[in-house]
Formats: structure tokens, C-alpha cells, sequence
């Protein structure tokens, strides 16, 4: 399996992952605008559409407007067993969102396009989410994502695993840049160069086979772990993605994050740009949630 699967990991290239970030970074807030918003979901339907996979369209309204979740199917239609990867589109408002998440839907490009190539005996389901970001008209977030997930519920679709990327680009090697939330109770390096997977209780099993797979497969990458307890109320920022949709909704689900506002100065603001982006961390985390989902979704592999 290491000779074959590290021939697979080898296709993952710098390259493509700085295009689509370029190509998805830029002011796109849901509300405000729209209509670069828009843009950026036909971009990512045609790259997903040119992989060859089965591309579908969750789409619902938000105060009058159509907004829509993007779903690129992988592997067998009918298998029961599903595993799914999401990243949100949309940014935060006055940022162009490079880290926050081209950087995101960057990986889930690059997974997309490399699992296309080959038979997989599991469903992968590569999902672009809209209206993560908060809106003027609402408390709320995740909107999109809530949306899928309460209508997979409704359905009885079965996730095995669910990896959510959350701004996966910034780095600083700075002793002291990475800052740890107050009630977080677990050994946190103080250089912000790791890889930060966060689950629930219900998920601890698929964060430990990250960690695992990760390790053996992608040594370079740090990877650090942590469980969050009440599926992360007592530290509200665990719960600031699209995973919390999912473990609303009762999936197993992690967060795969360079920890954003606890370690990147331009978090949610103008200079949330390409340039200030590691593109070798990123090939690495993508090299890593592949090196997972080819363990999960092929045992052949």
C-alpha cells in the first residue's frame, strides 16, 4: 500500500491549489456580494464538472435570494457507506478570504480532481458551502451547511466521516504566534505551524485515524488533536464551521484548521491575502485528508 498510495500523494500539486485560490479569493460576502458570490459557485460547478464528477445543486433561499451548496459525487452512487469533504465559498465581509477559505475550497479542488482518477468502493461527496459567514439579516451562520445537513437527516443518509476545512493556509513559526482559547485543557504548541483537528466525543474515532494515517503517510505535517467537550459549548470558536452542522445533525465530523483567528493577524479582515498564504502547509494538508479518505473509502488502495 506505501509505494502505491504515496504515488497518489505525489499528484497533489502547489501549482494547481495557488490557482484556485486565486481564482476564489476576492470580496464574495453572501449579501453583499452577490454577484461575485455567484461567480465563484459557477467557477467551482465547471472545475468539479471537468473532473468527470456527477455535479448536483442543493439550492434554497435566503431573503429572497437563491443561494446554493455545490455537491461533487465520487465513487459508487448506490454505496452505503458516504464520506464527505466541505469548505465554505463565501467570505467574511470586506475580506477577500484567502485563508478564510479559498484556502479550503483550494484542498477540496485538488481532492476532488485526484479521487476522480480512480475506482473508489465507498461514496466521497466534495461539498462547496455558501453562507458559512454571518449575515445582516440574522444571528445566525452556518446557513448553509444547516441546510444540508438537517436534509440529509431527513433523508437517512449515512456519513461515515465528515472533514470540514476551515482556513487550512496560514503559518507562523514565531515562538508565541499561536495563541490557545482560555478553556482549552490540552498541550498546544506555541508556534503556529500544526495542522489543528477538532472533534466531539462522536467523532473521536475518525480524528484518531487522522492522526494516525496522517502520521504515517505525511510525517512533515504536525498534526494536533483535540476533543472538545460538550461537543465544544464551553469554548464557542470549536463551533464556528461547518462541522457544527454536522454534529447538530448527529455525524461524525472534524474541523481541519490552522486555528484562523488564533494564529493568522488577518483573520476576517482586507489583508486576508494570497501572498500571505503557505502553500507547502497546504499541499500538506491535502496530502494528509487524501492519505485518510483512500484508507477510508478503498481498502484495496
Amino acid at each position: 500500500m506505501g509505494i502505491v498510495l504515496a504515488d497518489i500523494l505525489s499528484l497533489v500539486s502547489t501549482e494547481r491549489l495557488k490557482e484556485y485560490v486565486r481564482r476564489i479569493e476576492g470580496l464574495r460576502h453572501g449579501w453583499d456580494n452577490y454577484d461575485e458570490l455567484e461567480k465563484r459557485a459557477r467557477y467551482i460547478e465547471d472545475t468539479l464538472a471537468s473532473f468527470q464528477c456527477s455535479v448536483t445543486r442543493q439550492e434554497f433561499l435566503f431573503h429572497g435570494r437563491e443561494y446554493r451548496n455545490i455537491i461533487g459525487s465520487i465513487g459508487d452512487p448506490n454505496a452505503h457507506d458516504r464520506i464527505l469533504i466541505g469548505a465554505h465559498y463565501d467570505a467574511a465581509w470586506g475580506s477577500p478570504g484567502a485563508d478564510d477559505n479559498a484556502s479550503g475550497v483550494a484542498v477540496l479542488l485538488e481532492m476532488a480532481g485526484i479521487l476522480c482518477r480512480f475506482p473508489l468502493r465507498k461514496t466521497v461527496e466534495c461539498v462547496a458551502f455558501t453562507l458559512e459567514e454571518p449575515q445582516p439579516q440574522t444571528i445566525h451562520f452556518l446557513i448553509g451547511s444547516e441546510t444540508f445537513a438537517r436534509e440529509a437527516r431527513r433523508r437517512g443518509m449515512d456519513y461515515r466521516a465528515v472533514f470540514v476545512l476551515e482556513s487550512v493556509g496560514y503559518t507562523d513559526d514565531a515562538e508565541g504566534s499561536q495563541i490557545v482559547p482560555l478553556l482549552v485543557r490540552a498541550p498546544v504548541p506555541r508556534r503556529g505551524t500544526f495542522l489543528g483537528v477538532i472533534a466531539n466525543a462522536r467523532s473521536k474515532p475518525i480524528m484518531d485515524a487522522f492522526h494516525r494515517f496522517s502520521r504515517e503517510h505525511v510525517p512533515e505535517l504536525e498534526v494536533v488533536t483535540y476533543k472538545v467537550p460538550f461537543s465544544g459549548r464551553l469554548v464557542p470558536e470549536t463551533r464556528f464551521s461547518d462541522h457544527a452542522s454536522f454534529w447538530n445533525a448527529g455525524y461524525p465530523a472534524l474541523m481541519l484548521t490552522d486555528t484562523a483567528m488564533f494564529r493568522n493577524p488577518h483573520y476576517h479582515t482586507c489583508h486576508d491575502t494570497f501572498q500571505t498564504l503557505d502553500f507547502a502547509f497546504i499541499a500538506n494538508v491535502t496530502k494528509a485528508l487524501l492519505s485518510v479518505i483512500l484508507r477510508l473509502a478503498h481498502e484495496n488502495v
